[in-house]
C-alpha cells in the first residue's frame, strides 16, 4: 500500500513539474503574458481608459506578425521579434460614447524575456506595415 502512495505522489509531482519547451512554445513562450502587461499599461495610462470609471473595454489582439531577426539581432541575443496589433473601446467624453482605439507594438525576445516598443501602424488583418 505504501508503494502505491509513493507512486501516486511521484505521478502528481511529475505532472506539476515544468516540461522543456520546444519549437514555437520555446520561441514564443511568455508572449501572452507580455501582451497582457501591455494591455494593463494601456488601462492605467490611456486617457480614454481613465476618462470613465469602467475604463476601456473589448480588448482584442487583432494580429501577430513575425519579423525577421537579422544576424545583428541574433548577435545581441534576440531569438524572436514580432509586431502585435490590438484594438479596444475607449471612452470619448466629447461624444459620451465608447469609440474604437488601436495600438501597435513590436515585441522582441531577448534572453528569455520580452521587450516592447511602439511601432508604426500595420494592417490589422495581415500585420503587414503600410
Amino acid at each position: 500500500m505504501r508503494r502505491v502512495w509513493i507512486l501516486a505522489a511521484a505521478a502528481v509531482l511529475a505532472s506539476c513539474s515544468p516540461k522543456a519547451q520546444t519549437g514555437a512554445e520555446a520561441k514564443y513562450g511568455g508572449l501572452d503574458e507580455a501582451i497582457l502587461a501591455w494591455r494593463q499599461q494601456i488601462v492605467k495610462t490611456d486617457a480614454a481608459c481613465l476618462a470613465k470609471a469602467e475604463g476601456c473595454q473589448g480588448f482584442e489582439v487583432r494580429c501577430k506578425g513575425e519579423r525577421e531577426t537579422t544576424a545583428t539581432d541574433q548577435a545581441k541575443g534576440v531569438t524572436a521579434k514580432l509586431v502585435v496589433a490590438m484594438n479596444w473601446e475607449g471612452w470619448d467624453a466629447v461624444r459620451s460614447e465608447y469609440r474604437s482605439q488601436s495600438g501597435f507594438s513590436e515585441f522582441t525576445k531577448v534572453e528569455g524575456g520580452w521587450l516592447r516598443a511602439a511601432t508604426a501602424p500595420v494592417n490589422m488583418s495581415s500585420c503587414v506595415s503600410g
